[in-house]
């Protein structure tokens, strides 16, 4: 399990080693992280989108953890011109 704090809305991770009541800890429990104010982050999964849009990262923070989320959004790639941007050619024209 991986600990955060959430700084301007983006997951900051806990160190490891780190220092806690003075002591260089690595490996530390949960408990310690959460001791020096990190949470647990929870993942998730992105959803699947239509073509022409995109599903856009964001992070929450709760009581208990921090939580990846995710935005449907309009692509801003347009698809016609998808093949030259991920392999440099020209699209077929069929």
């Amino acid at each position: 399990m991986r600990y955060a704090k959430l700084i301007n809305s983006q997951p900051v991770y806990a160190p490891n080693p780190i220092r806690h009541n003075g002591f260089r800890i690595g490996n530390p429990p949960g408990s310690i992280y959460e001791a020096e104010g990190y949470k647990p982050v929870r993942y998730t999964d992105a959803p699947e989108t239509d073509i022409g849009y995109e599903a856009v990262e964001g992070w929450t923070e709760t009581n208990t953890e921090i939580v990846q989320t995710w935005q449907i959004v309009e692509s801003e790639v347009d698809p016609a011109n998808a093949m030259e941007i991920l392999f440099g050619g020209e699209p077929d024209e069929t």
